[in-house]
């Protein structure tokens, strides 16, 4: 059986490779694996641990390697990254027994004749470990500091000024709380104590309906979760779906819908006799969609595949309008920490395709409709500016609400939402 670091670090590799997502590929590695409940952990925390720091771990083992660093085997380069890691950033394993992982992991490989090379390298870290942690508690530069490209530093910095971009890059290290949301629909009624008495935290919230669970594991085995009593929602999307005042008996119209989370709580508001119409690009995610409302026991939830870029003049008129459109995703960094490393360049085609889509999205409203933009990035070129485009062409809008939560002032993901409604005479 292979061991939890060489594991991690085949994962790392892979998505390096493949240029994958770190949760798609666990999860992946994980069901192949079989390892323990102990072991798959500690394969989640290091591949976690590494994406979320890597820039920071290249610099501190190229500071300490020297010449030639540049060269290491991408294999050997994730096996001393998931070391260094360890070494810098954890204290629960002894330093003795992260360096010998680190080098049987090596010589398991084809890579073994780098085995002499990663000693030296990680007992070097190890003695330079407090001279390290105070160079980075001190410095001052942020992607460094909290390992993300100069470019995306700047581009936050732009936006919201020193700052807000450290604290929220620092946050972008911490783990997310697991939030949920009760389901109406489903036949059970879900009562908290139930969880509290098999050692699970809930901690209700502000946002009526929504939870968050500490210690649960994977929720998918909880019995609650299997009837369909209720299910994962980050409170940045819940908060946004209450600011959208969508109320019993009415029609909502989800454009970018999958894997429809927003769909179903936006149906707990309308009701029974409400209507949902949740759309995706893709037959089978639309299928995710129908899947998720069959186990939660919405059947006011219609999922359908449609382009949001061109209007399709069958769906109809809606009350509401949910616009949560395709985006960079700097709002979850802290799930999906690989995002930090695209380059700027690849978002910068994204303002386009939201423009369109929100104009698309506009013209399904009845009169005195109201639609929600959102998306889960912080960049302003995606969020105001985008809306600014669309009011400058469209000046029968106006903004009745506008919001940029930030993990570390509102303990959920990074989201922007703006509520625009139509005038009566627009």
């Amino acid at each position: 059986m292979l061991s939890a670091r060489t594991v991690a670090v085949r994962i790392l590799s892979d998505i390096e490779r493949n240029l994958g997502y770190s949760n798609i590929a666990i999860d992946s590695a994980l069901n192949e694996a079989k390892l323990s409940k102990q072991d798959s952990a500690l394969v989640s925390m290091l591949v976690y641990g590494v994406l979320q720091r890597k820039i920071t771990l290249d610099v501190i083992l190229e500071n300490a390697s020297g010449k030639g660093f540049k060269k290491t085997h991408p294999y050997v380069l994730n096996v001393l990254r998931v070391g260094a890691y360890q070494l810098l950033f954890t204290d629960k394993i002894p330093a003795s027994a992260v360096v010998n992982e680190a080098v049987k992991t090596v010589k398991s490989s084809k890579q073994k004749f780098a085995s002499g090379f990663v000693n030296a390298l990680l007992r070097k870290v190890e003695s330079e470990k407090e001279s390290i942690k105070s160079s980075l508690d001190t410095s001052k530069d942020i992607g460094f500091k909290y390992s993300c490209t100069k470019e995306l530093a700047d581009l936050l910095i732009t936006d919201y000024g020193y700052e807000t971009a450290d604290l929220f890059l620092k946050s972008s290290l911490e783990a997310p709380k697991l939030f949920c949301r009760d389901n109406l629909f489903c036949e059970s009624k879900f009562n908290p104590e139930t969880l509290t008495q098999k050692g699970i935290e809930v901690e209700l919230n502000s946002v009526n309906g929504c939870f968050s669970l500490k210690g649960a594991g994977n929720i998918e085995n909880l019995s609650e979760f299997k009837k369909g009593m209720f299910f994962v929602q980050d409170l940045a999307s819940q908060t946004a779906i209450a600011a959208l005042d969508i109320k019993a008996d009415m029609s909502v119209l989800d454009v970018c819908a999958a894997p429809g989370g927003k769909s179903f709580t936006a149906a707990q508001y309308v009701g029974k006799e409400g209507k949902v119409v949740s759309c995706d690009l893709y037959e089978k995610r639309s299928g995710l969609i129908q899947n998720g409302a069959k186990r939660l026991n919405i059947g006011i939830v219609s999922a359908i595949q449609n382009d949001a870029t061109v209007f399709n003049s069958s769906l109809g008129t809606f009350d509401r309008v949910i616009c949560d459109v395709p985006c960079s995703g700097l709002g979850v960094i802290r799930r999906k920490p690989e995002i930090k490393y695209k380059s700027v360049a690849d978002f910068k085609q994204l303002a386009e395709i939201q423009l369109s889509i929100l104009k698309t999205s506009a013209r399904y409203l009845k009169q005195d409709g109201v639609l929600m933009y959102s998306t889960c990035t912080l960049l302003k070129s995606e969020n105001r500016c985008v809306v600014d485009s669309f009011l400058n062409e469209n000046k029968g809008f106006e903004i009745i609400d506008e919001r940029t939560l930030m993990p570390h002032t509102d303990g959920c993901d990074g989201f922007y939402y703006c509520i625009l409604k139509r005038n009566s005479c627009g």
